[in-house]
């Protein structure tokens, strides 16, 4: 068989294998959980996702602090900071064709790990990580396919 041929087969062969859809990218957010109404102007959850959050945490109102895309295609560690002293490591494992594609996370605060553990991202299932409380509220960070 022709090697180019093959080199084509072998190409389209693995289009559409991972669950990850929209690029590859994986969009995480952290957010601030609490009861009392949010300022004016201040970036919320769609409501979507609003209510899944409300339905596991229970809070009336979920501030959006930061958020950043993740590229999958990237087999290197990926770092989100929304705060100096709370953080998220981020990195794609790598997978061969045909394989679901993994993320590996390590939560930080104030320099120490606190949560880790991998995440299959697939649309429309969202992976909710529980942080600190603060103030009257809790910061809790979300993962999703996009």
């Amino acid at each position: 068989m022709d090697i180019k041929i093959l080199a084509l087969i072998m190409a389209f062969g693995s289009l559409g294998a991972s669950p990850v859809l929209a690029g590859d990218k994986i969009w995480v957010g952290l957010y601030f959980a609490q009861n009392a109404q949010p300022a004016p102007g201040a970036a919320i959850a769609p409501k979507a996702l609003e209510h899944r959050l409300n339905a596991v945490f229970g809070f009336n109102y979920y501030e959006l602090v930061k958020s950043e895309p993740i590229e999958m295609e990237n087999a290197w560690q990926q770092w989100a900071v929304p705060r100096n002293d709370f953080f998220i490591r981020v990195e794609p494992l790598t997978s061969k064709s045909g394989e679901p594609k993994i993320v590996y996370y390590e939560i930080y605060k104030d320099g120490f790990i606190v949560a880790k553990g991998k995440y299959e991202p697939h649309p429309e299932t969202p992976l909710f990580i529980n942080g600190p409380d603060y103030k009257k509220g809790r910061f809790i960070f979300v993962l999703e396919a996009r």
